[in-house]
C-alpha cells in the first residue's frame, strides 16, 4: 500500500538509485548506516515481509542494512528474499536470480569481538559473495568470508562456515556437501 513512499523515502534518505521492478509485501527495513556505505539492488527485487505472503511465514521482516562506515551491500536483478537479514560491516555481494528463504541470516561480520573485554567493539569481518541463481534455505545462516558458487543450493538450517562450490547442495552444521546436480545442471 505504502510501497512507493518507501522506495522515495529510500531514494531520498539514503541516495538509492530504485531500479524497476521492485515488489514489497509488507515493509522491510532497509539502511544504509555508517559514512560512505551503500546498498545497491537491481531491477524486479522481491522482499516478502509479510507472513501471509510466505507458505511457512516470515519470522520478522526483510532487514537489510550496512553498519559500518564504507561497508556496501549489491544485490543483483531478480532477486527474491522473504524474512531474512543480510547485515553487512564489510562487503556482501548477491548476484542474480537468487533466492533467500525465511529467516535466512548473512552477517559479514562476527557483530562483535568474540573475547569477553572487547564486546563492545566491532568483531572480525570478511566479505561475502553469493553468485548467480543461488538458492538459500530458509532458516541458514551464511557467515563471513563465505563464497557460494553459481547454482548451489543450501539446504534449511545449514550453517555455511566455508566456500561452496558452484552446483552443489550443501546442509547441515557445519554445511557439508550432500549431493552434486545432475551434470546436465552443471552450468547453471
Amino acid at each position: 500500500m505504502f510501497g512507493w513512499v518507501y522506495k522515495m523515502w529510500l531514494r531520498l534518505a539514503f541516495r538509492m538509485k530504485i531500479a524497476k521492478g521492485w515488489t514489497f509485501k509488507g515493509m522491510p527495513f532497509i539502511r544504509v548506516g555508517g559514512r560512505d556505505s551503500r546498498i545497491e539492488i537491481g531491477d524486479d527485487f522481491t522482499a516478502i515481509s509479510n507472513i501471509k505472503d510466505n507458505s511457512i511465514g516470515v519470522p520478522h521482516r526483510v532487514v537489510i542494512r550496512t553498519v559500518a562506515s564504507g561497508a556496501e551491500i549489491v544485490i543483483g536483478s531478480g532477486v527474491g528474499v522473504s524474512g531474512c537479514v543480510i547485515s553487512a560491516a564489510k562487503s556482501i555481494h548477491i548476484g542474480d536470480r537468487v533466492l533467500i528463504g525465511s529467516g535466512a541470516l548473512i552477517f559479514d561480520s562476527d557483530l562483535h569481538p568474540l573475547a569477553a573485554g572487547e564486546r563492545h567493539g566491532q568483531g572480525a569481518c570478511a566479505p561475502i559473495v553469493i553468485e548467480d541463481d543461488v538458492f538459500i534455505g530458509a532458516r541458514a545462516i551464511v557467515l563471513k568470508g563465505v563464497t557460494i558458487g553459481k547454482g548451489a543450493v543450501v539446504g534449511a538450517g545449514a550453517v555455511v562456515t566455508k566456500d561452496v562450490q558452484p552446483g552443489v547442495r550443501v546442509a547441515g552444521n557445519p554445511a557439508k556437501v550432500i549431493s552434486y546436480q545432475e551434470r546436465k545442471n552443471r552450468n547453471v
